[in-house]
């Protein structure tokens, strides 16, 4: 791959994929067959939402700053879990990113994105950020409300209360974009007329630099008007049932066992659900139908970002289980094929750089596609083998 395909693909792919997978919910959850009641009692039943009230609201000062909290932020489209990975090094060390990622299963499987292309992560994260807390010693509290200043009130309480706060927002009106980017940021202080918070991922149109900060950094800065506009974005993009959320991780037990990520990943690898849209190898299986089907036809954008995603994150999964799970055999097998699957990835990915030509070479990516869909399958179905019977 070029130099300049190097540079430009984390651009492009930090600001629109960077929590695509979000978008898929959303596609998900607004799926004909599961309108109106249904897109409600999924969000309420998955997202485990608190009602805030006046009593989740205390006195505050006029202003605060959490000193004790690294910022992070890379040039990947990874925010969904670099913030826990933030918030969970307040406890006193900081996390492996690819631990999260596997606790989380973010990385781990595709989701079907409208007109049949794919996103290459696997798990809505308000749900895989719900099971991967009890790993980290957290526990997830998710308050929603519709009134805007008991929001900010509890925002506010919460930070002078020493809890870092996660958003779930968009991104494109935070930084002034034209289209919706789904999108996570972690507010660690405030002011009488905003807050302050340190951004995961520093590409346009974040305004930082990728790396890590000491405890204590400023952050970058936003009014109150612009964070609830961002806020309230991502609500009506997504159909929420309720205006404004925000989520905190207050330190609880470590949980061991890792029976809900194994199923939660291989679900998200195998595919195969019953109701709704594709996921896991199944989305890849029919994005190379689609390409094998239009060749020269497909469009290449989107493909383009969704596959250097996947090039760029399967590797890590691999690399987390040959750390993790050293003397386990099947799992090492497993890492052997998630590195089956980038390799699959990056052949498609140079395939697709100047488009798709002809007819032989689109074969040529569904073929490469269809071997990443069976590695990663494969991999599934291993994850699958370590959730112990009843």
């Amino acid at each position: 791959m070029g130099e300049r395909r190097r540079r430009r693909w984390p651009l492009r792919v930090g600001i629109t994929a960077g929590v695509v997978v979000l978008l898929a919910v959303g596609a998900m959850v607004g799926w004909r067959l599961l309108m109106g009641h249904f897109v409600r009692q999924y969000y309420w039943s998955a997202y485990a939402p608190i009602t805030l009230t006046s009593a989740d609201v205390s006195d505050v000062p006029a202003e605060h700053h959490l000193d004790d909290v690294p910022w992070i932020a890379v040039p990947l489209p990874l925010c969904q879990s670099v913030s826990p990975q933030m918030i969970a090094a307040q406890q006193g060390s900081i996390p492996a990113r690819r631990r999260v990622d596997f606790l989380m299963g973010f990385t781990y499987g595709a989701s079907q994105l409208p007109g049949g292309w794919f996103a290459p992560f696997g798990t809505d994260p308000e749900t895989g950020m719900k099971v991967a807390a009890p790993y980290l010693g957290l526990e997830r509290r998710y308050y929603v409300t519709d009134d805007a200043g008991l929001y900010l009130r509890a925002v506010r309480s919460a930070l002078a209360q020493g809890r870092p706060v996660r958003l779930a927002l968009d991104m494109g009106r935070l930084y002034g974009a034209d289209q919706f980017l789904a999108h996570s940021e972690v507010l660690v202080g405030y002011n009488e007329g905003g807050f302050f918070y340190y951004e995961p991922v520093c590409t346009a149109p974040a305004t930082c630099s990728p790396g890590e900060r000491s405890a204590g950094a400023p952050g970058l800065y936003v009014t109150e008007q612009k964070l609830l506009e961002a806020v309230l974005g991502q609500a009506r993009a997504l159909s929420y049932p309720w205006r404004y959320a925000f989520a905190i991780f207050v330190p609880g037990p470590i949980v061991q066992d890792l029976t809900p990520v194994w199923q939660q990943n291989a679900q998200a690898l195998r595919g195969g659900m019953r109701y709704g849209p594709k996921i896991g190898a199944e989305v890849i299986e029919a994005l190379a139908d689609q390409i094998e089907k239009r060749g020269a036809a497909s469009p290449g954008g989107d493909l383009q970002m969704g596959i250097a995603v996947a090039a760029a994150t399967r590797p890590d999964n691999g690399a987390y289980l040959r750390e993790a799970f050293p003397d386990d055999v099947d799992l090492q097998r497993a890492a052997a094929l998630f590195d089956q699957a980038a390799e699959a990835y990056r052949a498609v990915q140079e395939a697709i750089a100047d488009g798709i030509v002809d007819q032989q070479e689109a074969a040529l990516i569904a073929a490469h596609l269809r071997r990443a869909a069976a590695a990663e399958r494969a991999a599934g179905e291993i994850f699958a083998a370590e959730v112990p019977y009843p």
